[in-house]
């Protein structure tokens, strides 16, 4: 009868989740989880030098003691002595520092503006002094021409009676050998005599251009080598000029260099004076001994520890909903299974009167 029961009637579908009532569940798992986890981190400590205590002073309060050892204790008192020595040091210095504004009365005065203009004009460089000047062509030429004319010349003034003297011998030869003048051995041999007589004075005019021109390159040399004395001469002048202002003018820097340095120098003095006795608050006020250092620093933080963690009333609702879901889902299928066969029988008889 029970198998009857379940095939003619409908399965039950399981209840939804409630999820208020989970949330409630779980948020209670995570607070036990979280004390749990506190109560782990907080171990007691002992080391060498110092012990750390922890208690409970109240619902999730816990309160930390740590303790130096006694001969670390004494040490920290004896610190704290100094401590307070350095502190009284530094009151005396706040009654030295000065509450004047800073001045700078008294101290070297500023160099005036440096100029250039102090140390006379720029030198300039001219030419105009040199006394040999470069003649031009035409003057040179006048000149080579003179000297070679006035050479030629001087010449032939101590040639000609020479040429005398020999034309009237040569002619008194000719006559006592018996050639006498105007005949044509007489007249050969005077016009020969006459040849050699223009050939000398020829090579006399050569000697006499070349005479010239070496004149006129000596004097050219010359004046070249005149004036390039005095355009040297000139450079130079221009030269120590250029020097003795730039002496001047490196002296004159140094100088404003010197007297800037001084001021500078002075003002840096004054600053220090003024600052010293704040540097040395300072220190006084920072400066700290080392037992003093770590006792500020106090112990290292605990390193946490984790508790297991809280089950997940989430996640295992969800599984047991699948499953209720899954055995409805069963007995649905079973169900119309089983109302399935008497059809199939009735059917089937059916099928087998007709025939």
């Amino acid at each position: 009868m029970g198998f009857i029961r379940d095939m003619f009637s409908s399965p039950q579908a399981p209840p939804p989740i409630d999820y208020g009532q989970l949330a409630q569940n779980q948020a209670a798992l995570d607070e036990d989880a979280l004390r749990l986890q506190t109560n782990l981190s907080r171990p007691d400590m002992v080391t060498p030098y110092s012990t750390t205590t922890f208690r409970e002073t109240g619902p999730d309060e816990y309160l930390g003691t740590y303790t130096l050892a006694p001969e670390y204790e004494a040490q920290r008192a004896g610190e704290q002595r100094i401590q307070s020595g350095l502190q009284g040091l530094a009151q005396q210095r706040v009654g030295q520092i000065s509450q004047n504004p800073f001045n700078t009365r008294g101290l070297p005065s500023e160099p005036g503006a440096f100029s250039y203009g102090d140390y006379g004009a720029q030198p300039q460089y001219s030419t105009a002094g040199a006394s040999y000047q470069l003649p031009g062509y035409s003057d040179l030429e006048s000149y080579a021409t003179g000297a070679a004319d006035d050479f030629y010349n001087r010449a032939t003034n101590r040639l000609n009676p020479q040429f005398d003297r020999q034309e009237a011998a040569l002619r008194t030869q000719l006559i006592t050998t018996g050639i006498p003048e105007n005949s044509p051995a007489y007249n050969q041999e005077m016009e020969t005599f006459r040849q050699q007589k223009n050939d000398q004075l020829a090579d006399l005019a050569s000697q006499a251009v070349f005479q010239g021109q070496d004149l006129q390159s000596s004097m050219m040399g010359n004046i070249l080598t005149g004036r390039g004395q005095q355009l040297q001469e000139l450079g130079t002048q221009y030269d120590v000029s250029q020097a003795q202002r730039s002496q001047q003018i490196a002296e004159g820097r140094d100088q404003y260099g010197i007297g800037q340095q001084a001021r500078d120098r002075a003002i840096a003095e004054r600053l220090r004076e003024r600052q010293q006795p704040m540097t040395e608050l300072s220190a006084l006020l920072t400066g700290t001994t080392p037992f003093s250092q770590a006792a500020a620093q106090g112990p290292g933080g605990l390193a946490p520890i984790n508790a297991p963690p809280p089950v997940d009333l989430g996640q295992y609702a969800a599984m047991q909903q699948a499953d209720n879901l899954a055995r409805y889902q069963g007995a649905q299928q079973r169900q119309a299974t089983a109302l399935g066969i008497p059809v199939a029988l009735g059917s089937a008889y059916l099928g087998r009167n007709t025939s």
